[in-house]
């Protein structure tokens, strides 16, 4: 008498599926994709038994995996694919700042009217002396101003918007740059950051600046801290 030897489709199954597992993963890959999974599901219905096919609910049940499966890897594909957009577009990220305060890397104060804008200093170490020099857009010189001894840390400077003959000065943005002197004689490294409300972006040189409401602009990527008003 001949004797079959049909292996049952859940046998097949089962062992394409161990088979699947032994391979070795490459890249980040850790989970049966789409492909394997439509494979699979293709050898089951071709090796299933003629005589007792597979069940409709079970088949309904795996094509609805399988279209999960699709989507999800479409979902993520496409996060993917925004985040990369997000990356290479770095205006795209600075719409998130419009309307914000920002404290960021900087050494520019704006004068308009009565109102100027304030600089903040951090002193690496003690100092003997800090002073700041104040330039006008020309990088002439305009004032000088002593500040006294001071402790390692941070501080605000609030410049009163005069020159060296105590004359007030057109409105503008001017630069400042700090030095300390420590105890020994030996210069106190000083880092200065600036603040304002960000009301536009620009793009320069592949560089992106944000637009602060008194007229300064600021890299993206020297911004410290974002506040909400």
């Amino acid at each position: 008498m001949y004797t079959s030897h049909y292996a049952g489709a859940d046998k097949i199954l089962g062992r394409a599926e161990t088979d699947f597992k032994k391979q070795k993963p490459t890249g980040t890959a850790s989970k049966m994709g789409e492909d394997a999974f439509l494979h699979l599901l293709v050898t089951q219905l071709s090796l299933q038994d003629p005589t007792d096919p597979m069940d409709d609910k079970e088949l309904t049940a795996q094509l609805a995996q399988f279209s999960s499966l699709e989507q999800l890897t479409n979902i993520n594909e496409g996060i993917k694919d925004l985040a990369q957009k997000m990356e290479d577009n770095p205006m795209l990220t600075g719409l998130g700042f419009l309307g914000n305060k920002v404290r960021a890397t900087g050494d520019e104060i704006s004068k308009n009217g009565d109102e100027i804008s304030t600089v903040f200093y951090r002193l690496q170490g003690d100092a003997n002396r800090v002073y700041v020099n104040i330039f006008d857009a020309q990088g002439n010189i305009i004032n000088t101003v002593e500040l006294g001894s001071k402790k390692e840390g941070e501080y605000t400077f609030h410049w009163d918007g005069r020159d060296f003959y105590g004359h007030m000065v057109p409105d503008g943005t001017y630069k400042v740059s700090f030095g300390a002197e420590g105890v020994d004689g030996n210069s106190v490294l000083v880092n200065t950051e600036v603040s304002g409300k960000v009301v536009g972006l620009s793009n320069e040189k592949n560089t992106t600046y944000l637009k602060l409401e008194d007229g300064r602009e600021v890299p993206l990527s020297m911004v410290k801290e974002v506040t909400t008003f």
